[in-house]
């Protein structure tokens, strides 16, 4: 789907639903063809979708779904209420995914940081917050800004 907005990207891989069992070729039959094909290992492709503030980067073992190596859904509207959301929290040790998102809202990038861990990040054009996870908790802040 290069070329169409990253609202309709984004929209049919939510579509999509659950990508596990799926195949390259379905996803592609869904979303259309994406804009990169890396090799990343023996039998490993890695598939990546962009456009207009939207990205998702899949990686598939021997044609069939693997993980969500990275999304990025763009810019969060209002960066002051975002940093005042996390404020309130505190410190987010030990916090879940859920308990973290109910308060601020949908994180808008997810990154694969390691074995069991994921990067999520909140971005707006004032502030950005990145969280390391392991699972679903917290283990904390890995950087920090507001402009």
């Amino acid at each position: 789907m290069f070329g169409f907005s990253g609202r309709r990207l984004q929209q049919g891989f939510a579509e999509l639903g659950d990508l596990t069992g799926r195949t390259a070729d379905e996803i592609i039959a869904s979303v259309g063809a994406p804009i990169s094909q890396s090799m990343t290992g023996p039998g490993q492709t890695l598939l990546q979708w962009q456009s207009d503030g939207y990205h998702v980067g899949i990686l598939f073992e021997q044609g069939q779904f693997a993980g969500i190596t990275s999304e990025d859904s763009g810019l969060l509207p209002n960066g002051r209420a975002l940093a005042e959301g996390f404020a309130g929290l505190g410190n987010l040790a030990g916090r879940s995914k859920d308990e973290i998102a109910a308060v601020v809202g949908p994180y808008s990038s997810f990154s694969v940081a390691g074995p069991h861990q994921v990067l999520l990040q909140w971005q707006s054009d004032t502030y950005h917050i990145a969280l390391l996870f392991e699972g679903d908790v917290c283990v904390g802040i890995t950087h920090e800004f507001a402009i």
